[in-house]
């Protein structure tokens, strides 16, 4: 069976940009929360500070490249 992909429309576009930016701050300050709770709990950050900050450097860094390819 051959799956056959159809591009977004704009509305599903639209609705996926907004579902990925609340996910996105969900995780985000979830993550943060988790850390800072560990860091002053035990005095150490944890992997969750790791993955939060390469997630966070993967988003910024993949801003930069896509502006970049804009222009």
């Amino acid at each position: 069976m051959k799956l056959k992909l159809r591009k977004a429309d704009e509305m599903e576009r639209y609705q996926t940009d907004k579902s990925a930016k609340i996910a996105f701050i969900f995780y985000t300050g979830a993550l943060l929360a988790w850390g800072l709770y560990n860091f002053f709990s035990t005095g150490k950050t944890g992997g969750e500070f790791t993955i939060l900050l390469v997630g966070n450097a993967i988003f910024l860094w993949s801003r930069v490249v896509y502006r970049r390819k804009m222009q």
